[in-house]
Order: structure tokens, then C-alpha cells, then sequence
């Protein structure tokens, strides 16, 4: 598969403990979030439709819903606001090393009679190399009027090579995302 295939519906995949969705959220500290009840998507500049139409439909899917329970009504023209959304992956190697054996140091020994040091001993180390990929989603909502932007929402975590478990991700993330829409104070 291409780069991006596996990119948005991987976006937010976790591989075994080792990482966990990072979600972030900002804002316009002077929009008037109570004022928007329409939205319309904007075509972003995203690879991932071309690359990966199943990945794309899931993003838009998830995002209406995420809008529709906020209150938003879709409209084909003249919206409060637009959105849009933007993917990226990079792909990331990880050494990690694994030591087993054993081997005499300080305090070893009999009282101190042998000095309790080097006395020496067995073990082995092995190195693995591990790549993985990282996949980000953006979401902005945009002020139509104004042309400016209001709200960024962005996600990410580890690619999963289960595409079941990257839709999961994708709905997990817009729910974390959004879950902090309308910023507080608004």
C-alpha cells in the first residue's frame, strides 16, 4: 500500500502499550462560538482522499456526526462556518534492547574476602529495530464571514496495520476532539 493508505485510518492506531492518542485542542479567544449553527466542508489540500477514499469517507463521516451533535446543521451554501482537515504521517524507528545474564559487581563474595568486585560473569544484549508509523489528523472550523480560523483540533498516535482498528481510532479521536467543543467560556 501507498504511504498515505494507511495513514488517517491508521492515524490514531495503538500498537501495544507503547503509545497513547495525544489530543490537543486551541482556539480564537475572541470568537463568538455561540453565533455558529451552520457549517459546510471545505475542500482541504489532502492527499488522502486520493490515496485512500475509504479513510477520507470515514473522517467526513465522523466529523458530521461530531458536528451534528453539537448542533450544527449542514448546508450546501452561505455557512457560519467551514471545515476542513488535514492529515500527515511520519514514519518513526525505535531501538529497543533486551539484556539477560548475570554477573559478579560490588559486594559479591565472602565478607569481602575476594574485594567484592569484578569478579566477572555472563550475559548477552539484543537489539531490535523497530519502525513504526505516527499518524496526525488536523480538524479547523473557520469562520466563514471573517475567513479566519476558530478552532484546531488535532490527533495522534500510532499506525495499526488493522484497518477495523484505525476506523476505530478515527471515531476515537473526534470524539476527543470535539469533546472539548465549545471551548470553556463560550
Amino acid at each position: 500500500m501507498k504511504r498515505l493508505t494507511l495513514l488517517l485510518m491508521a492515524v490514531l492506531a495503538v500498537t501495544g502499550a507503547c503509545s497513547s492518542m495525544k489530543v490537543n485542542n486551541d482556539y480564537a479567544r475572541e470568537a463568538d462560538f455561540s453565533s455558529y449553527k451552520t457549517y459546510a466542508w471545505h475542500e482541504a489540500d489532502t492527499s488522502l482522499k486520493e490515496e485512500n477514499m475509504l479513510g477520507h469517507e470515514r473522517v467526513i463521516q465522523e466529523v458530521d456526526g461530531q458536528m451534528a451533535a453539537k448542533g450544527f446543521s449542514k448546508v450546501s451554501s452561505n455557512p457560519d462556518v467551514y471545515v476542513t482537515y488535514h492529515s500527515d504521517n511520519e514514519e518513526n524507528t525505535t531501538l529497543d534492547t533486551t539484556s539477560m545474564g548475570y554477573g559478579y559487581g560490588p559486594g559479591w563474595g565472602w565478607g569481602g574476602y575476594y574485594g567484592g568486585a569484578g569478579m566477572g560473569g555472563m550475559g548477552s544484549s539484543t537489539t531490535t529495530v523497530r519502525t513504526y508509523t505516527t499518524g496526525t489528523l488536523v480538524v479547523d472550523i473557520w469562520d466563514a464571514r471573517e475567513k479566519a480560523l476558530v478552532w484546531r483540533g488535532i490527533a495522534s498516535d500510532t499506525v495499526s496495520d488493522n484497518p477495523q482498528k484505525n476506523a476505530e481510532k478515527i471515531r476515537q479521536a473526534a470524539d476527543k476532539m470535539f469533546a472539548a467543543y465549545p471551548p470553556s467560556g463560550n
